[in-house]
């Protein structure tokens, strides 16, 4: 079971540029966080871009293989 964090200053104690550097210090790593996924859209593309003409080459054997079927 996870122990409680307590922490060893009090809120309280920070000061207005303590808050605003904390607050910073957040800002930035979710920020970074976030550059990584602007690839992703494009990922998204390629990936249904395959899955359909895939599909497609599925169909268009199969409807080649039934007129084949037909003719005989």
């Amino acid at each position: 079971m996870a122990k409680k964090h307590e922490s060893k200053r009090n809120i309280e104690d920070l000061t207005n540029p303590e808050t605003y550097d904390a607050i910073r210090y957040l800002e930035q790593t979710s920020a970074r966080g976030t550059e990584g996924n602007d690839d992703s859209g494009l990922v998204i593309c390629i990936s249904l871009l395959i899955l359909l003409l895939g599909c497609l080459g599925f169909m268009f054997t199969h409807w080649r293989l039934f007129a084949f079927l037909a003719r005989v």
